[in-house]
């Protein structure tokens, strides 16, 4: 598949997209847009991509601002806040509704215990998460080819990225590497959280998966594996020094630059082995 959505879209997914331009979707908009090539110039339709903005409130307190692709919403309150250190995995939530655009919950947690939590600015975004680094048990380990067959069907499950090429994917993957849940979103860290959420709400055991994601692995996105009980994290992108050092710390598997039939396993190495 091709590294440049539009080049593949005019190509070999031109099938595609007539099977799915009558549908309609809260994902993308058509609009009109100048297109400047080598030998042309011409005003064509594309899609492109939606975000809108939506309050998350825990037991009536505003915990965060979400700016996120307006579907899968209950998905992302409930992932968000497992990823991010509010609540365990297995913590009860009592309920999840909306309400406009606001998303509020209502779970078995001390309303004090939220202002214990660190508040962090985090590139323009607000997150919280707890001071310690939660350490993992999972036995489970992972071949490298159930690894690359995992980040290789990111783009495959990718329809909102086919369409707009301004979506991110994320998939939890089971140890064969099977896509057992995958979500898109405007936002990679959304769509971490929109996929974590959906998972938990299936009843799935996170020890035994793992999280591939699109984009790069900074501790940001590390620490939502770790806060999810997750072994295994992995990208065809590129880490950081920070989510290295969260992952050893973590015991849990970074495995990053996926391309082809190689990658680089960062942290955790104990947890992945050859075939």
């Amino acid at each position: 598949m091709s590294e440049n959505w539009y080049s593949e879209r005019n190509r070999k997914t031109e099938v595609f997209r007539k099977d799915e331009e009558n549908i309609s979707s809260p994902f993308y908009v058509s609009m009109k847009c100048l297109e400047i090539t080598d030998s042309n110039k011409q005003h064509i339709n594309v899609d492109v991509i939606v975000e809108e903005r939506f309050d998350l409130f825990v037991n009536n307190i505003h915990i965060t601002t979400f700016f996120a692709s307006p579907m899968e919403l209950e998905e992302l309150a409930l992932g968000f806040l497992v990823c991010e250190g509010f609540i365990e995995p297995d913590t009860k939530v009592d309920s999840i509704g909306m309400e406009d655009r606001s998303i509020f919950c209502e779970i078995e947690i001390n309303t004090p215990e939220l202002e214990e939590l660190t508040h962090l600015e985090r590139c323009g975004t607000t997150s919280y998460r707890k001071d310690a680094v939660k350490h993992n048990n999972s036995n489970t380990k992972f071949t490298s080819d159930a690894i690359i067959r995992a980040v290789g069907q990111l783009k495959e499950v990718g329809r909102i990225w086919h369409r707009t090429g301004g979506a991110h994917t994320s998939v939890i993957c089971d140890n064969q590497g099977e896509v057992l849940f995958f979500c898109e979103d405007v936002g990679r860290a959304c769509s971490v959280d929109k996929v974590v959420g959906k998972a938990l709400m299936n009843g799935t055991d996170l020890s035994e998966c793992a999280l591939v994601t699109t984009g790069r692995l900074a501790s940001t996105m590390v620490s939502k594996a770790v806060n999810a009980g997750i072994p295994l994290v992995a990208s065809k992108g590129a880490t950081v020094c920070e989510a290295v050092e969260m992952a050893e710390k973590a015991g849990i598997a970074l495995v990053a630059f996926v391309r082809g039939r190689n990658l680089y396993v960062y942290a955790g190495e104990e947890r992945v082995h050859n075939k």
